[in-house]
């Protein structure tokens, strides 16, 4: 029985070290971003900067839909006017709406980089 249990957390550790050794293709550090989008030259470039502010409107929006959720949860529960300020729903609230303003920021930049990918370079 202890071997089972042995076994069992070192496969789970092994699952866990694998699925953080592969990152996806468009998880880049903050400072490789700032570098990329300095010297972004090339349709190349700027699909992948593309890709990047795709995945992350994805997470925002994602981020939003759960503060949504615990939103309307929260709603629920209000006690009338005797609540302090800021009320648990309000926190809630005011997370979704950054959120939201955090994915359309996203959505922008993306769509600008997918616009500088589709036009034709005056370089050839």
């Amino acid at each position: 029985m202890k071997y089972k249990l042995i076994a069992v957390a070192g496969l789970a550790l092994t699952v866990s070290l694998v699925g953080i050794a592969q990152p996806t293709p468009t998880q880049i550090s903050r400072q490789e971003l700032h570098s990329l989008i300095r010297n972004a030259h090339d349709a190349a470039d700027y699909k992948q900067l593309a890709s990047y502010f795709r995945q992350k409107e994805t997470q925002y929006r994602a981020q939003a839909a759960a503060e949504l959720d615990e939103r309307n949860r929260r709603a629920q529960y209000t006690m009338g006017s005797a609540q302090k300020y800021p009320r648990p729903v309000d926190s809630a609230q005011n997370l979704y709406e950054s959120y939201l303003y955090q994915a359309d920021h996203a959505a922008a930049q993306a769509q600008h980089y997918e616009q500088l990918a589709a036009t034709p370079s005056s370089k050839s």
